[in-house]
């Protein structure tokens, strides 16, 4: 699989909604906090927070670095990937990929759990 170029540019800003958090995507940071919908996907929100900043803790080359984090699991901080295209999805092989000779990278199978950071294919949400 080729590798992607394409680097989020500091002015990019938007948001995206997860089953558990709103994802604010400024520049070249990801920013996660859970969701207030209610109690429950706010708790499980809070989890996948605190799971991310535990992971992130190992410095697996597979996950999508975190830079900060507020105990608790009220905001995780993480480099902003890009999105992985369609084609490159599609050719993926994420059995592969995921399964490391001394671990499991917790990701699920889903396309837009994964982007690419420095050239490099990361499990950018890796938190449920």
């Amino acid at each position: 699989m080729q590798t992607h170029n394409k680097e989020p540019s500091p002015g990019d800003a938007s948001i995206r909604l997860g089953t558990t958090r709103v994802v604010f995507l400024l520049g070249t940071l990801a920013i996660k906090v859970p969701r207030c919908t209610s109690w429950k996907l706010f708790l499980n929100g809070l989890l996948a927070n605190m799971q991310e900043r535990e992971f992130g803790a190992t410095g697996w080359p597979q996950l999508c670095p975190v830079l900060g984090s507020v105990p608790g699991g009220w905001l995780v901080v993480m480099r902003r990937a890009t999105p992985l295209t369609y084609s490159e999805w599609s050719t993926f092989n994420v059995r592969k990929w995921r399964n490391r000779s001394t671990y499991v990278v917790p990701v699920e199978n889903k396309w837009d759990s994964f982007g690419w950071v420095d050239g490099h294919i990361v499990a950018i949400d890796y938190g449920s």
